[in-house]
């Protein structure tokens, strides 16, 4: 009788509250991470001489397999390696792409770009 009793004045049985909160767990929280976009970084490699400061814009040119830094009409780096996945969407947007400089490297011959 006590089991009973205990049942029917809980309304519903145990297993069934459990489960709304699993559901409840499955809705977006404020720990969810979400990505929007893919960020794409690469390094390229400064050529002598030339300077770089963290937020500049520099527009990447792609080659035959890699790819070519420029500020306005002059070549001031190369980016050596580039991923084919990279190069392939470059190429489709008319082989140019604008890099916009995150990091420079101590010595100041190398830069993370971020491309958009």
């Amino acid at each position: 009788m006590g089991a009973d009793f205990i049942r029917e004045q809980s309304g519903q049985p145990w297993r069934k509250r459990w489960n709304k909160g699993v559901d409840r767990l499955k809705q977006p929280g404020l720990f969810d991470v979400r990505f929007g976009s893919q960020q794409r970084t690469i390094t390229a490699d400064i050529d002598p001489g030339m300077s770089v400061r963290a937020g500049d814009e520099l527009v990447v040119q792609c080659g035959s397999g890699n790819a070519m830094v420029c500020r306005g009409q002059s070549r001031i780096g190369a980016v050596n390696g580039l991923p084919s996945d990279m190069h392939t969407t470059i190429t489709d947007c008319g082989g140019v792409a604008l890099g916009i400089v995150e990091r420079v490297s101590l010595f100041g011959n190398s830069v993370e770009l971020r491309l958009q």
